[in-house]
């Protein structure tokens, strides 16, 4: 059992020993009026039974679990809501606490950044053909074709009305789901013949064409988990089970197999040059610019402006305008990668070298902006629930961590 797993599975039990304690048991109504609610469940802001049964059919059942499953995480999701609500009731965020936060989101700040391009560090790497040969002979092991699969598949798809017709029925949805099971027993049966089963069902058998492992196919719905089944059939069990999506059933028939081979170094080329260049790019980038930082700051401290050390050490400093770190004004490119790596800095700091979507950056602050009263009561409304619910979050932590101790119980180690 993984770390998260076993994390869950006891603090799931120390909750509900602690809302027994507490007498926190949510109600049947609680129960059925939280699960309405839900987004999946809604259609037009409105609860709609049959996504309700599409999930539970689709989802649920092929996983072992039932309405029943879904009834019990719900349960505990109000236990949690319960406690955590009772402990957020004990405390509000001081002053100080708020200030800091608005600081962080919205205080302004003027800042330049130096920009150093990946692209004319790249057109200096050149890889030799020895390095790529050694390359090959270190990884050929894992340099592989992908392994490809084709199947023959039945589809059963689920009833779908206009909006203004009412919802197909649960009645509905049943005959598809049963349909759909009693095909793959009888397509399971020893000696069985798929394309006399599906002329008993009066259904059409199509084929698609040889796929990857994790690929979309338009003809599966795009739907991952019936491609991955695709992978679990063998020459010894070559039909499905039925796999039950959003849209329908899927019961998938191994047809072909094109098994993983090596790459010959000719075919392997391209993608180890393009590797090898793109390692060879980013350390020498990093290394530039951690050479570029080292040379600012010493000519910082020398007494220079952040502009004339950057020139100093070849690189032309762009002065931005004043922003926040919530501003959605800035109109340069990396702009939210910027605002937060300098929301993150004192007046004075250059940040350690930050990949960009095309360079590499280093943000240099040179002021905050006095902080404005007005704006500061305006935000304050947006800014005390964020708090409230970070605060509750910590006492809820500690309050479990707690329980967790007195009952003996440790955490798991990573």
């Amino acid at each position: 059992m993984g770390a998260v797993t076993e994390n869950y599975v006891w603090n799931t039990i120390v909750l509900r020993h602690m809302a027994d304690k507490l007498g926190i048991q949510p109600t049947e109504a609680q129960i059925a009026d939280a699960i309405r609610r839900l987004p999946a469940f809604q259609s037009n802001g409105q609860y709609d039974h049959s996504r309700y049964l599409t999930t539970v059919q689709a989802e649920l059942m092929p996983r072992g679990m039932n309405s029943s499953h879904l009834e019990d995480i719900i349960r505990d999701s109000l236990r949690l809501q319960t406690i955590r609500d009772m402990l957020g009731a004990t405390s509000s965020p001081s002053p100080d606490e708020l200030l800091a936060a608005y600081e962080q989101r919205f205080q302004k700040l003027e800042a330049s950044v130096v920009r150093i391009p990946k692209d004319a560090i790249a057109k200096t790497v050149q890889i030799t053909d020895e390095e790529v040969q050694t390359a090959f002979e270190a990884r050929k092991e894992n340099l592989k074709t992908p392994e490809k699969r084709s199947v023959q598949f039945a589809f059963f798809p689920l009833p779908t009305k206009e909006k203004e017709v009412a919802p197909a029925t649960a009645e509905e949805m049943q005959k598809v789901a049963d349909k759909a099971d009693d095909f793959a027993a009888a397509a399971l049966v020893p000696e069985a013949k798929l394309e006399e089963v599906a002329t008993k069902f009066s259904v059409e058998l199509k084929t698609t064409a040889l796929f990857t492992r994790g690929e979309r196919l338009e003809m599966l719905s795009n739907q991952p988990k019936v491609t991955a089944a695709a992978f679990q059939l063998t020459s010894e069990k070559p039909v499905s089970d039925t796999i039950g999506t959003e849209k329908g059933y899927f019961i998938l028939r191994l047809l072909s197999v094109e098994e993983s081979h090596p790459l010959p170094l000719a075919e392997a080329k391209p993608k180890l040059v393009e590797s090898l260049k793109a390692d060879r790019v980013r350390e020498t980038l990093s290394l530039k610019a951690a050479d570029v930082r080292k040379q600012v700051e010493e000519s910082l401290k020398a007494g220079k402006s952040f502009a004339d050390a950057s020139q100093a050490a070849g690189y032309k400093a762009e002065t931005l305008e004043a922003f926040s770190r919530s501003d959605t004004e800035l109109k340069i490119t990396d702009a939210k990668l910027i605002q937060s790596t300098a929301s993150e800095l004192k007046v004075g700091q250059t940040s350690t070298p930050v990949e960009g979507a095309a360079d590499t950056l280093l943000v240099h602050v040179t002021k905050r902006l006095p902080i404005d009263p007005a704006n500061l009561e305006k935000e304050k409304s947006n800014i005390l629930p964020m708090l409230e619910s970070q605060r509750t979050d910590g006492l809820l932590s500690e309050w479990v961590e707690r329980q967790r101790a007195a009952a003996g119980l440790e955490f798991a180690q990573p």
